[in-house]
């Protein structure tokens, strides 16, 4: 019997192939979930209806990341826990997202009122809200007065006290 004696690939060389095949094989199977991915992406666009198409991508997005990477609202939204926040951004969640009606006011207690070096007020209200005065207008506040903020045009708000009488231009601070 005749034997012969072929040299193979020895493990350097396998190792050297080994990796660029790995690699390729990755880039195949990449480029095709990207392609159906892509097709998805084209599917969505089509939408017309903003609120469909945003839940058409957000269904890919779903199918890309496993569930425990989302991010989980800790705390329900209400109206009066957006008062006073980014116009634009707080009446887009609160109309559309939430389905909450918009309020143009709050009545709250004050918790805290503090004067600055200038005169102007800082009111902690009951409701965790804080407001700062902008104007110079006097207005004689005590913990446990009941105060109306009310919403004004350009995003500004004036605060008074529930009987009535003077009203000052605030902005929330928190």
């Amino acid at each position: 019997m005749i034997e012969f004696n072929i040299p193979g690939p020895g493990p350097f060389l396998m190792k050297k192939l080994l990796l660029p095949m790995i690699l390729f094989i990755a880039t195949l199977v990449f480029t095709q979930t990207t392609l159906a991915d892509t097709d998805s992406l084209f599917t969505c666009r089509q939408i017309a209806n903003i609120e469909s198409r945003v839940a058409c991508y957000d269904k890919i997005v779903d199918s890309l990341y496993p569930l425990a990477e989302k991010v989980q609202v800790v705390a329900p939204l209400d109206a009066q826990s957006l008062f006073g926040k980014n116009g634009a951004e707080s009446k887009r969640i609160v109309e559309k997202t939430l389905a909450i009606k918009e309020i143009k006011q709050i009545e709250a207690k004050v918790i805290e009122v503090q004067k600055s070096v200038y005169k102007k007020l800082t009111v902690t209200l009951d409701n965790g809200q804080v407001w700062r005065q902008l104007d110079n207008k006097p207005l004689p506040l005590k913990s446990g007065e009941t105060v109306v903020v009310r919403a004004a045009y350009l995003g500004s708000f004036f605060m008074e006290k529930q009987s009535g009488g003077v009203s000052i231009r605030v902005k929330r601070l928190n």
